[in-house]
C-alpha cells in the first residue's frame, strides 16, 4: 500500500516533568521509526493552558508529528495512544496535496510577517535610541561650555 502524509496532534499530559514528556515523544519517534513511517518533522509546539478540563488537567504539551505512512498503521498508532495515559487528547489527520500546498503558503507567509514584526521593533528601538542620544546632546553642549568658560576664566 502507498504512504500517505499525515499529521498526528498529541497533547501531553503538562503536569508532567520535561523528561517525561521528552521520553514519550521519543517513544512515539521510535514506534514511528519501528514500523516503517518517515517522519517529516516534530512540532514540539510546547506547553499550553487548556481552555477547558481534560481527565483533570489544566495544563497540555502540545506535539505534531508529520509523516508518511500507511494507513493500516494509522489506527495502530492511535490505539498504543488511547493506550497511554500521559496522552491527554490526539489527533491524526490525512493531509491532501491541496492542504499541504496551503499550509506552505501560511508558515511562508507567517515568517515574512515575522521577519517584518523584528524589523519594526529593531527600527523602533534604533529610532528610541536616536531620540535618547538627542534628548542627551544638549546637555553634553552645556556643560561643555560650562567647562569652557571655568577654563577661561582660570586663565
Amino acid at each position: 500500500m502507498s504512504k500517505r502524509y499525515y499529521e498526528s496532534y498529541l497533547i501531553i499530559d503538562g503536569n508532567l516533568e520535561d523528561s517525561a514528556i521528552e521520553d514519550t515523544i521519543k517513544k512515539y519517534e521510535s514506534f514511528l521509526l519501528k514500523n516503517e513511517v518517515e517522519i517529516k518533522n516534530i512540532d514540539r509546539i510546547g506547553r499550553k493552558r487548556l481552555s477547558y478540563q481534560i481527565k483533570k488537567r489544566q495544563n497540555g504539551y502540545y506535539v505534531c508529528f508529520e509523516m508518511l505512512s500507511s494507513p493500516q498503521l494509522i489506527s495502530k498508532l492511535e490505539r498504543t495512544f488511547i493506550l497511554d495515559e500521559s496522552i491527554l487528547r490526539y489527533l491524526t489527520i490525512f493531509m491532501s496535496a491541496k492542504a499541504i500546498k496551503e499550509k506552505e503558503e501560511h508558515l511562508k507567509n507567517r515568517a515574512i510577517i515575522q521577519s517584518k514584526f523584528e524589523e519594526s521593533k529593531i527600527l523602533a528601538a534604533a529610532e528610541a535610541a536616536t531620540q535618547e542620544i538627542d534628548s542627551v546632546i544638549p546637555e553634553i553642549e552645556k556643560v561643555t561650555d560650562e567647562v569652557q568658560v571655568a577654563v577661561e576664566n582660570k586663565e
